[in-house]
């Protein structure tokens, strides 16, 4: 059943004649009350609105999915009061150009935290990836110079990943050093080691992680 109505009273009435199992709200920031002068996206609606869908559905025992934006940071879009009123946070992760998804559980009443679900985009939607260490290292070739595996937990789940580093002189009096997939700080920590203990002069090089 789909339903194309941001006005949360209507909603509400669909629920209680329908009387469904699950619930999927898309999006919470496009939902309004007229009850409330602010627009839609705000504190006040967000409050109120996620406190109606939350209202209604616990006291009939229905499971409810409330779909909130993301920025470019990757972090929920609005006010984070949403974040504190709800019972789990999934963040759904994935690059543009491809088709492999990430779901990762940030905050559960429940139960753990922190625990990650691999799955790809198929014709037939998302399908778990059982084995994630078998994708992530499947195209790498024999011993390839700038590359090593290393073990990941993430959550309870440990996971090999790629990782790669590349070096070239720099043209400039100060070396461009980046990173993606890895923490900034942490990269300039282990760089700090290698020259320290390892006696790796790279302070002259640009580098890519």
């Amino acid at each position: 059943m789909f339903l194309g109505e941001t006005d949360i009273s209507i909603i509400n009435e669909e629920i209680e004649k329908l009387n469904p199992k699950l619930v999927i709200i898309d999006s919470i920031q496009t939902m309004y009350s007229d009850e409330l002068s602010a627009a839609a996206g705000s504190v006040s609606q967000v409050r109120e609105i996620t406190a109606q869908i939350m209202r209604i559905c616990k006291q009939r025992g229905i499971t409810t999915i409330i779909i909130g934006h993301v920025t470019k940071d990757g972090t929920i879009a609005g006010p984070r009061v949403l974040e504190h009123m709800v019972d789990t946070v999934l963040y759904l992760e994935g690059e543009r150009y491809f088709s492999y998804r990430i779901l990762r559980g940030v905050k559960n009443r429940f139960g753990s935290t922190n625990e990650i679900g691999m799955f790809e985009m198929k014709n037939e939607g998302l399908v778990e990836i059982s084995n994630p260490s078998q994708i992530l290292i499947s195209e790498r070739e024999d011993n390839p110079s700038g590359s090593c595996i290393v073990a990941s937990m993430e959550g309870t789940r440990p996971m090999l990943i790629e990782l790669q580093a590349l070096t070239t002189l720099s043209v400039f009096g100060i070396p461009k050093r980046t990173a993606n997939g890895l923490d900034y700080n942490r990269l300039a920590v282990l760089v700090a080691v290698l020259e320290k203990r390892a006696n790796v002069n790279i302070r002259f090089s640009r580098y890519i992680c």
